[in-house]
Parts: structure tokens; sequence; C-alpha cells
């Protein structure tokens, strides 16, 4: 969940186990459902929804910075603690590839799948 993400070293599990039961009951279902359901007033009014773009990133990335700006900077920002080195090139690179194959090849295989039913 990428809201959870708003979340990293600035609170501790509890919390945000309770926020991810509470924020997915009252604000992911309902926007999943007007979007993706066949009655709901998103897929009526005709918005089109891109590999789960308005429910899962717009909702999400837009909880996750409200997290953030209200729960403030993370423990210990400013200091060496976080001075994040990688801790190896090439996994990083490594995950990069992968990341990019499977994101182009599910969007190939969506193109393909429109094309097809079309």
């Amino acid at each position: 969940m990428i809201a959870v993400g708003g979340f990293a070293e600035r609170a501790a599990l509890g919390p945000i186990i309770v926020f991810v039961f509470i924020w997915s009951t009252l604000v992911y279902d309902p926007i999943a459902c007007w979007t993706w359901n066949s009655n709901g007033w998103v897929f009526v009014l005709g918005g089109l929804d891109f590999a789960g773009g308005t429910p899962v990133h717009i909702a999400s990335g837009t909880a996750a910075l409200a997290i953030s700006v209200y729960l403030g900077k993370r423990r210990g920002y400013g200091t060496e603690a976080l001075a994040y080195k990688p801790h190896n090139t090439t996994y990083v690179v490594l995950g990069t590839i992968f990341l990019w194959f499977g994101w182009f090849g599910e969007l190939f295989s969506v193109l393909m799948l429109v094309i097809w039913v079309e």
C-alpha cells in the first residue's frame, strides 16, 4: 500500500495497522467501487482507469502526502543516521531493470488486450 510510505520512520506498527484498516474501508473501497463497478458514478460518467491509477495511485499518494505533512519530519532527519548509501550498486541497477521490465510488460499486455478486444 502506497500510503504506508508516509509513515516511514514516523510511527509505530500498531497505529499503521489501524490506519490501513480504517483507510482502506472508508476511503479506498468506495473509490475503487466508483471507478471499477459498472454502476459506479465515475464509470458511468465515462472515467477511464489505466492500471489502477485513480483508486490506487491518486488516493494512496494523496493519503501518503497528508500523513507525512501531519506527522512531520522523519526521526533523525538531517543526521548521519539517515544518510543512506546503496549497499550494492549492482543490485540497485538490477532491481530497476526488473521493475521497468515488469512495468513495460504489463503495459504491453494491456495494450494487446485492448487491441484484441476491439
